[in-house]
């Protein structure tokens, strides 16, 4: 696995586990289709492998259709995806860390990624 895909794969799944992990409701509006849709087209393509230059156009999507609310720190997610190959310190960056997990579970509680049939508990 080349080195840039394995470190976005570890900035993708720490941000998936969080994601993933919080029983917390989406507070405010849904976010925008575009931005699920995009956000799912991810997830999708990283479950399959994609190399860092589909990935970097893939979260580019992200940013381009997010709400104000998470759009900075989509940026800072692609920013990063575009550095990780030649600067490997952005893989163990806080502010990036936080950026990602932002933005994943951003996406997972207000595009109901992770839900449960049956409505849960």
């Amino acid at each position: 696995m080349p080195k840039g895909l394995a470190v976005a794969a570890v900035l993708l799944a720490a941000a998936l586990v969080a994601g993933s992990c919080s029983s917390e409701e989406s507070s405010g509006p849904k976010p925008p289709r575009a931005f699920c849709d995009a956000a799912a087209n991810y997830d999708d393509r990283v479950s399959r492998n994609a190399k860092i230059d589909e990935q970097i156009r893939l979260v580019q999507r992200m940013v381009d259709t997010a709400p104000a609310k998470i759009k900075a720190d989509t940026q800072t997610f692609v920013d990063a995806l575009r550095r990780v190959e030649t600067d490997p310190s952005v893989k163990d960056n806080a502010k990036v860390k936080r950026a990602v997990e932002n933005v994943n579970r951003y996406a997972a509680q207000g595009c109901g990624f992770y839900q449960q049939p049956g409505g849960g508990i």
